[in-house]
């Protein structure tokens, strides 16, 4: 495990790259989160399909 250094903490807080990176606002998984909650429905009803065909052939 390392250590962060004060030089190297230091080092972070003036690189711009990294200050873009954290101060940069965390996304809005919103519309995300509706969608996988409508394919996880769909998929669960596509299983059961399957399923229901599998026992049909045994």
């Amino acid at each position: 495990m390392r250590c962060i250094t004060k030089e190297y903490s230091e080092m972070l807080n003036n690189s711009p790259a990294w200050n873009f990176i954290k101060n940069t606002p965390r996304p809005d998984f919103t519309e995300l989160d509706k969608e996988v909650a409508h394919f996880e429905k769909w998929i669960k009803k596509e299983h059961e399909k399957d399923r229901k065909l599998l026992k049909k052939g045994n």
